[in-house]
């Protein structure tokens, strides 16, 4: 995220609704944001309505436990933060601002996000093609 200063308007951008969700058991993250990019803009459309959502590129469930049963050892990781690490086309950050400000007694800024946003219909695909893209980087870098 990126507080936009001295840039003029772009002619296309974005405004995501967003909320927080307070939760103080959590150790981590107390407050955590979730954006709603299906809300309509002055002229009716959404981002979600414009985004291509890229289609479905991930096995079945069954395909995937099935190949994972064949191998003697396997492991798991968590990926909570995925979307986090994935970086947007500077080009498209526009498309992805929002206004924030730090406490009550602060005024708003604009920002502009940098990764894959929770809430955009484009970021499971994105975050599915990431992860193959590097898995074959992987099997080429290993193969040599």
């Amino acid at each position: 995220m990126k507080e936009v200063t001295n840039e003029t308007e772009p002619e296309i951008a974005y405004y995501a609704t967003h909320h927080g969700i307070y939760r103080p058991e959590k150790s981590t993250t107390k407050l955590r944001v979730v954006f709603n990019c299906s809300s309509l803009t002055d002229n009716g459309i959404s981002l979600n309505d414009i985004q291509y959502n890229g289609g479905v590129i991930q096995e079945d469930l069954y395909a995937q436990i099935l190949r994972f049963r064949t191998y003697t050892y396997a492991f798991t990781a968590d990926i909570k933060m995925m979307y986090r690490t994935i970086l947007i086309n500077p080009k498209q950050r526009k498309l992805q601002r929002i206004v924030w400000c730090e406490s009550e007694h602060e005024s708003p800024k604009i920002y502009k996000l940098s990764t894959v946003t929770y809430g955009t219909v484009s970021a499971p695909y994105l975050a599915q093609r990431t992860l193959t893209q590097l898995s074959m980087w992987m099997k080429r870098l290993t193969s040599l």
